[in-house]
């Protein structure tokens, strides 16, 4: 799940649609790093604050758009901005030290970090699940870029640090969660598009083992997500991540109006439980049972139209009453294309790779660059329904 901005920030997001500067055809983070650096005094509500970043998009009313050196973009209506100042240098992102110092502040003592190449993990649980949790995601990093550079897409280094906040147990991840997610901070984990971040809970309990010995508790753990009920818990942590990588790597830009059923479908393409691994995972683009499963039982009187909502629009995916069936469709959609129409599926990718941020498709807009890059929708459904149903 990709968390919708924070509450208070909707009606600057709303207001930002109309842009001055949409930074860069091919998605704005990619021109950022020339330019200089804007510093900006603002007040939301009885909050002061100042800020270092860089500008991600501004409106006509002096409203901007701030992209922040931790990655976490900082939305401003023109009345909150009191002062805004160019700064002498160029826009440059945090390190990683810089990073985990931040993080320390923000979330508390109670917190350590575990580092590798692409991540700062911040846990309040055991280092051996740190530990654990970071090659997942390094693995899953290295099998991503891999993957889709093999095909043909260029991707480009994270330019910030990879942030995974690991609370001890589902109560504070649910606390610390509720403002941003509200009604559904029971979910297991989510990635944020303001902050950047993936945060989750332990999924395993080790938080009551901080002091044992780390290779005793990884091997617990691999025993542990090897279980078939935890596996759509694993699942679900390599689903956000994929969100994360994708938006870190040039292949979407964040708050684009990208089609929710490929943004959805393409991390359920990587997130298929492996249980034949130790570690719960492994490799990309295996069936994905659960989702095949559910696409049949809702198989009965399929036609175009199906296929044409959920194209046209995000609502099926949104909606907790039909979450289920739509998020099978989108993953079945993105299995048949990815693997039927490779060509195609890559040069559409490139296309929405240089959507503006905040820009508002119309829904007749969105099925017309769907049938430019798979051509016309009643002759694909056919073809889509009968392979899918071929699927074993």
């Amino acid at each position: 799940m990709i968390a919708p901005p924070h509450p208070a920030a909707r009606p600057r997001i709303r207001a930002a649609v109309l842009l001055l500067t949409c930074l860069g055809a091919a998605g704005p983070t990619r021109e950022l790093w020339a330019e200089n650096a804007i510093r900006v005094v603002y007040q939301q509500g009885d909050s002061r604050g100042e800020s270092t970043g860089a500008v991600f998009a501004e409106d006509r009313s002096g409203g901007v758009c701030l992209l922040q050196e931790d990655g976490e973009l900082l939305l401003l209506s023109a009345d909150e901005v009191v002062e805004r100042a160019d700064v002498a240098e160029p826009f440059q992102p945090l390190t990683e030290e810089q990073l985990t110092e931040r993080l320390q502040e923000e979330l508390g003592e109670r917190f350590a970090f575990y580092t590798t190449p692409h991540y700062v993990v911040a846990y309040d649980t055991s280092r051996a699940y740190a530990k654990w949790l970071s090659s997942l995601l390094e693995r899953l990093h290295k099998a991503f870029v891999n993957y889709w550079q093999n095909e043909g897409l260029e991707l480009e280094e994270p330019k910030f640090p990879l942030v995974v906040v690991v609370y001890a147990d589902q109560a504070s991840y649910r606390r610390a969660s509720a403002e941003e997610l509200g009604g559904a901070s029971g979910i297991i984990g989510y990635y944020s598009l303001t902050t950047n971040r993936v945060s989750m809970h332990d999924l395993t309990g080790t938080e009551t083992r901080r002091n044992a010995n780390d290779r005793t508790s990884l091997r617990e753990i691999n025993r542990m997500v090897s279980r078939p009920e935890v596996a759509p818990m694993v699942a679900t942590i390599v689903h956000e991540a994929t969100h994360q990588v994708a938006f870190n790597t040039g292949m979407m830009s964040r708050f684009a109006d990208l089609p929710l059923w490929l943004v959805e479908g393409m991390a359920i393409y990587f997130e298929a439980p492996d249980l034949s691994s130790g570690r719960g995972w492994r490799g990309i683009g295996k069936v994905n049972r659960p989702r095949l499963q559910e696409f049949q039982r809702g198989a009965r009187g399929w036609d175009s139209e199906r296929l044409r909502a959920l194209v046209t629009s995000d609502q099926r995916l949104r909606d907790p009453n039909t979450a289920a069936s739509a998020y099978a469709e989108a993953w079945a959609l993105n299995y048949f294309l990815i693997k039927q129409r490779p060509d195609a599926y890559r040069s559409y990718l490139k296309y929405l790779a240089g959507l503006a941020p905040f820009g508002e498709l119309p829904e007749n807009q969105r099925i017309r660059d769907f049938e430019e890059y798979f051509g016309p929708i009643d002759d694909l459904s056919r073809d889509f329904f009968r392979a899918i149903l071929r699927v074993d």
